[in-house]
């Protein structure tokens, strides 16, 4: 072996020489960007135990999150600081789409992108639409939205939506007997859906003095058409459509046992009552 090594080098003896590395900034940020990536996903998952002080957006509409709320020091620069390093976290794990969620882990991509949408019935006026503020200017060519820091309103409404993703008319006519108990994911989410319509509800009246308040304020959601992978080139925009998801009513339940909130049954297309459940 090491004569066929000599004998190796003595052949490439006329070879140019390799250049010699030279130190610069490149290699040291390529180190750097790795060790963030590194570092990133067990320190986004840190600060949320970090108590920090909600802002506009995280008092939307309840403060029922994974983050703690308040704050760990009675110095304002340190809990500044803090809250600061906490926003470059969120902002990185939307850009990179490093968020962490049960999305990522689905069988297949939603064949809509569903915007809630919060109608406001009045017994003597027109009824008023109050439209989530995600939903695109035009829905016919929806344009990329800017990265959020603060993004808990849109989670919150994505947590909404999700519970109708594949409610197309295709599929709940191909498994009706699946779709037809949509009304039972609007009784277990009732929380969620009855704090949103509150909260557009409440924005609309303080935008506008005076208005009473609505009869009854219907969910409906929008199904903005995505591309889907295996479409083929050119092939023809599939239609916007919008169906109720559904009711609540800001006076209260109209029958006692009943929740003042009704799901939407896309399959006889009615409105159905909710019975309240008394926990065991």
């Amino acid at each position: 072996m090491p004569r066929t090594r000599r004998h190796v080098l003595k052949l490439n003896d006329n070879s140019p020489p390799v250049p010699a590395a030279k130190p610069g900034i490149v290699p040291w940020l390529i180190g750097l960007f790795a060790l963030w990536q590194i570092a990133f996903p067990p320190l986004a998952n840190l600060f949320e135990f970090i108590p920090r002080r909600s802002t506009l957006a995280d008092e939307y509409p309840e403060l029922s999150a994974t983050q703690r709320w308040g704050r760990f020091t009675n110095n304002d620069a340190v809990q500044s600081a803090s809250e600061r390093a906490g926003d470059v976290f969120a902002l990185w794990g939307e850009v990179s789409g490093q968020e962490q969620g049960w999305n990522m882990f689905t069988p297949d991509f939603p064949p809509h992108t569903v915007v809630p949408i919060a109608e406001l019935r009045f017994a003597d006026r027109p009824n008023v639409r109050v439209e989530s503020r995600f939903s695109p200017p035009d829905p016919d060519h929806p344009r990329p939205r800017w990265p959020l820091i603060h993004d808990r309103e849109f989670n919150y409404e994505a947590n909404i939506t999700m519970l109708g993703w594949h409610a197309d008319p295709e599929t709940v006519a191909a498994r009706p007997e699946v779709w037809k108990r949509l009304p039972d994911r609007v009784r277990d989410n009732q929380s969620l859906i009855c704090h949103w319509l509150a909260w557009k509800m409440r924005s609309y009246q303080t935008a506008n003095p005076g208005t009473p308040t609505p009869t009854e304020v219907v969910m409906i959601f929008r199904y903005i058409p995505t591309p889907l992978p295996h479409a083929p080139p050119g092939a023809p925009r599939r239609p916007i459509f919008e169906r109720p998801f559904a009711r609540w009513f800001p006076d209260g339940a109209k029958e006692p046992g009943d929740l003042p909130l009704e799901g939407y049954d896309p399959v006889g297309e009615r409105f159905v009552r909710l019975k309240a459940v008394t926990p065991p």
